[in-house]
């Protein structure tokens, strides 16, 4: 659902960070993500290039961030991408019909 969610972009990067901040990522990361994390954010300083979000989870695919972040962090992350698109689960049971 997450990369579904990147790939249609209701999510973010810039979206992310708001929730999968770089604690938790520092806590939550095995230390060979967390050195790619370190190293693309020192490459692009190194081209004169801004630390952004993008540049943040450039080394990190869905797959990743769900393998090692608590879910309820990227939970948070999908409520907020549908918040954000008006598609919000807020009205539970709605159109059911049994």
């Amino acid at each position: 659902m997450l990369a579904v969610g990147l790939d249609q972009k209701l999510l973010s990067p810039s979206q992310l960070v708001q929730y999968v901040t770089p604690e938790v990522l520092a806590h939550h990361l095995p230390d060979d993500l967390m050195t790619k994390v370190l190293g693309s954010a020192l490459a692009a300083g190194h081209r004169g290039e801004q630390l952004t979000a993008d540049r943040l989870f450039e080394p990190l695919t869905a797959e990743v961030l769900v393998a090692n972040v608590p879910l309820e962090v990227l939970w948070r992350c999908i409520d907020g991408g549908a918040d954000r698109a008006g598609i919000s689960g807020d009205r539970a049971g709605e159109g059911l019909r049994l």
